[in-house]
């Protein structure tokens, strides 16, 4: 693989340990003479990400969500996980201990790279301008509320209240959605999933059928709020991306997916 601009988008070192991890990245790029822009999680913006032959995300699964809301072209991005005895790195396919000898793979071309479906949302017409690799979340603007709303979804509308509805990928099946009780899907499967959080089936409520289920790849699930105001957001790490009663929030399968760089000796 040909690299001459490479985006390196890190957390702040909190141990020696993830200082470390980001000082092997620095040098072995240096090593090669590859040009590269160092950037905090912080402070990401289109701009960095235009022209780039490769991504590196330096930290955990946080780091790298939210570089992933910054792609949409098929610009391959690896994971580094800059401590895996404290960091879970479920999108990491590299480390301290391995960086040099990946990055000299992926130098000859030895490496993978697998798409990981995402989803994309509306409010109304309007798309937001985050893509979720995770799952989105629709809840009551105050999320200790109960959110009253219509789910609709293949033809049928139910009338629901809840803590709120999770929509996920196969990636994000491994995530919050699975803490929640929902199934694990094949990580390169073209379905989603959905899942309403502490359904409340009452006397004068829904009989709540619509609570869970896997989707195909062309279907979509929508929410409008009955009464109050909602939010929207992506991996639980985008910006609130607010709604009002009876606006319809929808969301489906994205035509842009994410180009994770992979090896043969992990899973991803």
């Amino acid at each position: 693989m040909q690299l001459k601009n490479i985006l390196v988008v890190y957390t702040k070192p909190l141990s020696k340990e993830e200082k470390s991890t980001l000082e092997i990245v620095k040098n072995t790029l240096k090593k090669y003479k590859i040009s590269y822009i160092l950037s905090k999680r912080e402070k990401l913006n289109k701009k960095l990400f235009q022209n780039k032959d490769l991504v590196i995300s330096v930290g955990g699964d946080g780091t790298f969500l939210r570089t992933s809301h910054f792609i949409f072209d098929k610009t391959p991005v690896l994971g580094v996980n800059s401590d895996p005895k404290y960091k879970e790195g479920f999108f990491m396919t590299a480390a301290k201990k391995d960086f040099k000898r990946k990055f000299k793979r992926i130098l000859n071309n030895d490496y993978k790279t697998k798409k990981l479906q995402r989803l994309e949302a509306y409010i109304g017409n309007k798309k937001i301008s985050e893509l979720a690799l995770n799952e989105f979340y629709i809840a009551s603007k105050k999320q200790h509320h109960t959110a009253r709303y219509f789910l609709l979804l293949r033809w049928k509308k139910e009338k629901q209240k809840s803590s709120g509805v999770l929509v996920s990928t196969a990636a994000g099946s491994n995530a919050w959605i699975k803490s929640a009780g929902g199934k694990i899907l094949p990580l390169n499967s073209n379905k989603f999933e959905y899942l309403v959080r502490e359904p409340y089936c009452g006397k004068v409520s829904a009989k709540c059928y619509l609570v869970n289920g896997i989707l195909s790849k062309n279907e979509r699930i929508g929410v409008i709020f009955e009464v109050g105001n909602g939010i929207l957001i992506a991996d639980s790490l985008s910006r609130e991306h607010k709604f009002k009663a009876r606006q319809k929030v929808m969301v489906k399968m994205s035509k842009k997916p994410l180009y994770l760089v992979s090896f043969d000796d992990k899973n991803l």
